[in-house]
């Protein structure tokens, strides 16, 4: 993805800017953006209807003013709830976004990581074909917890940068020998750091989060946390983040 390449490191914040917005709203997407974020992860379900919206869990309850499982509501039902503004707190003005609303708020101005959450078939025809729709191949990754899927998915659109997650140097070999992407989702349980670099100078884009802990101790000790996080994983190049102002912060003095 060429966009990625224009700087050195890049910040996704995670369900958008959350601690600004409600989280996988238009108004946290609108956050991210105004920080300067360079990738949005919103996660994706659909509802009993088929319409696709944004929305981490299964159930209604903690994020909204509904009850129950999303995909046993339309969308036309989905449309009267109302975000919550914290997991289980106020209830906001924000409504229930769609993908597509998502995809048009972000086009030309930030990529977006989806997050795919539905279990049922067919929804992610749909979800690449609502991409392709709008012309965004080159403005989405789309995070795959089982890189043994990402044939299936590169033969519907060979355009769309598949963003798989490598739980051990194994897969991530397997995963370069595939040929399919250059963007890989690891954990800081890798520490090979001679490979890992060597990998990143061939062009490869390598995400590690730094949610939980990390942002905890950043958010009370300060952003020199995320200076020693970057020397820890010199191969990193996004990192995925709750606290994407800290961040920002940290990047303009580097």
């Amino acid at each position: 993805m060429a966009k990625l390449g224009k700087q050195d490191i890049h910040v996704a914040a995670h369900r958008a800017a959350h601690n600004h917005a409600p989280e996988n709203s238009i108004a946290a997407v609108d956050a991210a953006i105004e920080l300067g974020v360079s990738v949005v992860e919103l996660d994706v379900r659909a509802t009993k209807d088929g319409v696709l919206v944004l929305m981490h869990d299964q159930k209604l309850d903690r994020t909204t003013n509904g009850k129950g499982k999303i995909s046993e509501y339309t969308y036309a039902e989905i449309q009267q709830l109302y975000l919550r503004e914290t997991a289980n707190g106020k209830i906001s003005q924000q409504r229930i976004p769609t993908f597509q609303e998502a995809l048009k708020r972000c086009k030309g101005k930030v990529i977006i990581d989806i997050d795919y959450k539905e279990d049922r078939d067919g929804f992610m025809e749909k979800t690449y074909a609502l991409i392709h729709q709008e012309g965004m191949e080159d403005e989405v990754l789309f995070f795959l917890y089982e890189y043994q899927k990402m044939a299936d998915l590169h033969a519907l659109n060979p355009r769309i940068t598949l963003f798989p997650r490598a739980r051990s140097m194994d897969d991530l070999r397997e995963i370069v020998s595939l040929a399919m992407t250059k963007v890989v989702h690891l954990d800081d349980s890798f520490t090979d750091l001679k490979v890992l670099n060597s990998w990143k100078e061939q062009g490869y884009f390598f995400w590690i989060n730094s949610l939980g802990e990390a942002d905890d101790k950043a958010a009370k000790k300060g952003i020199s946390i995320y200076t020693d996080f970057l020397k820890r994983f010199p191969f990193v190049r996004i990192v995925q983040t709750d606290a994407p102002e800290l961040w920002g912060d940290l990047l303009k003095g580097l």
